[in-house]
């Protein structure tokens, strides 16, 4: 059975699987990045708002 040659068809579906399974993570690590950066953004600018409203 694994010696009979394969259609056109299954080696472009093999292609795009390994292609998705391959650039998964690095979507997931951008992911990852720009909620980290919104999360930061988001509590150094509310510490900010805090120290102005000590001063004021």
């Amino acid at each position: 059975m694994l010696t009979r040659p394969r259609s056109i068809v299954f080696w472009l579906v093999l292609i795009i699987v390994l292609y998705i399974i391959a650039t998964a993570p690095t979507e997931f690590a951008y992911a990852v990045t720009g909620v980290w950066h919104t999360v930061d953004h988001f509590f150094t600018s509310l510490s900010i708002f805090i120290r102005t409203l000590k001063t004021a």
